[in-house]
């Protein structure tokens, strides 16, 4: 019992010792913690100041090759095909035979129509001199006024067969030429519909063959109609549409395989209306094809130059940054600090990005230790031999 009472005292300081030593024990942890807190580290970094370039203002837009000039070839007359005078798939000039029609039916035509004139002649050479012999006997009163007056009927009417007949040879004379059927432009000509032997009919549906003429070709685009009325704009002086002229718009081509085509061209046409189920305008633009690599109905992409941008901001492509949704941001220096810049890219220029938006004229942005940086972070800007020198001393 004794003892009991002397233990007393301290059993009930016990608490209280507890309850001291748990503050103790959370400040020690405090103290332990913020020592272990990690401080913001600076990172040594080479930067590259935004200036002004001259840069072209292009737009990519697709589209499809098409022919300078086409044209079918179809036969005027008809008749039985006795010939084919070319090489399929060979280039023709205007004017060379590509098919002879059987002409024996046209060549009799021909000479009837030419006996019918000598006879229309031979008449008219007679009516003429019984119309100068009744004109003379009507001045002596030896035929009425009546009779000469039919004498000169008669010599009309034989003039007029005359030149009935004349006419009759030339439309003669014409159809025996179309038997012979002649390419009516210069170009490749494509494989023959028909073959020897066959029936043809003047001015039929199918076309014995198409040539087309290449060299220029053009290439037909569309472009929206807001685009176009803002490359109008910013090409027209103070906004004048009238001074804008297509050919002083240069583009280039790149093939289905991303190749360039080695010859610029300009743009040749641009659309009178807008088609109101997309909102676009057909542009097209002629390129030379003296190789004649180009061929009708290619699928390429024209990159269209619509003008220059004086105070363009370019930026180099290392030190542009892609998130995980694949957008571009850079890190910019100001007051010594990191800031994380989303931009818009419009295309590259040799190792450059063409910037749109995001970016200003003498901003620095972040080039080299890029990825060691962080928005908000502190960065020390050196120059490019000491970062050189740091990446050596580090190895």
């Amino acid at each position: 019992m004794v003892r009991i009472l002397k233990l007393a005292p301290a059993l009930l300081a016990l608490p209280f010792l507890l309850v001291g030593c748990d503050q103790l024990s959370g400040l020690i942890s405090k103290k332990d913690n913020a020592a272990q807190a990690p401080q913001a580290r600076t990172v040594r970094v080479t930067t590259v100041k935004m200036t002004p370039h001259k840069v072209d203002i292009q737009r990519e837009l697709t589209g499809r090759t098409v022919a300078y000039r086409w044209a079918e070839v179809r036969p005027e007359v008809g008749g039985i095909l006795k010939e084919r005078c070319f090489t399929e798939g060979a280039m023709v000039k205007e004017g060379d035979v590509l098919y002879r029609i059987e002409p024996d039916t046209y060549k009799a035509a021909l000479d009837k129509a030419r006996a019918d004139l000598a006879s229309a002649e031979a008449n008219l050479n007679v009516t003429r001199l019984r119309e100068r012999r009744t004109a003379s006997m009507l001045k002596t009163k030896s035929v009425s006024q009546q009779d000469y007056d039919d004498v000169k009927a008669t010599l009309r009417q034989a003039e007029a067969s005359v030149q009935s007949c004349k006419a009759a040879v030339d439309t003669a004379e014409i159809n025996y030429r179309r038997t012979e059927v002649r390419a009516p432009i210069s170009g490749r000509i494509t494989l023959s519909n028909y073959t020897v032997g066959a029936l043809l009919t003047a001015s039929q549906a199918s076309p014995l063959a198409t040539i087309y003429q290449t060299d220029p070709i053009y290439v037909e685009v569309s472009q929206s109609s807001d685009d176009l009325y803002s490359l109008k704009k910013q090409l027209g002086e103070r906004g004048d549409l009238k001074d804008v002229n297509p050919a002083n718009i240069k583009a280039t081509l790149t093939m289905h395989d991303g190749s360039y085509y080695p010859a610029a061209g300009h743009l040749n046409f641009t659309g009178v209306n807008v088609d109101q189920t997309t909102n676009t305008v057909t542009l097209r633009a002629e390129f030379p094809n003296a190789a004649n690599v180009l061929l009708p109905g290619l699928f390429v992409r024209v990159n269209v130059v619509m003008g220059q941008d004086d105070q363009a901001v370019l930026a180099p492509q290392k030190a542009v940054l892609r998130d995980l949704k694949g957008l571009p941001y850079v890190y910019v220096v100001k007051d010594g600090m990191a800031e994380r810049r989303n931009i818009t890219l419009s295309h590259a220029i040799g190792n450059d990005w063409y910037v749109t938006s995001g970016l200003n004229l003498g901003e620095e942005i972040v080039l080299n230790g890029i990825h060691n940086t962080r928005g908000g972070q502190p960065v020390q800007v050196v120059s490019e031999e000491e970062a050189a020198k740091a990446a050596g001393g580090s190895k």
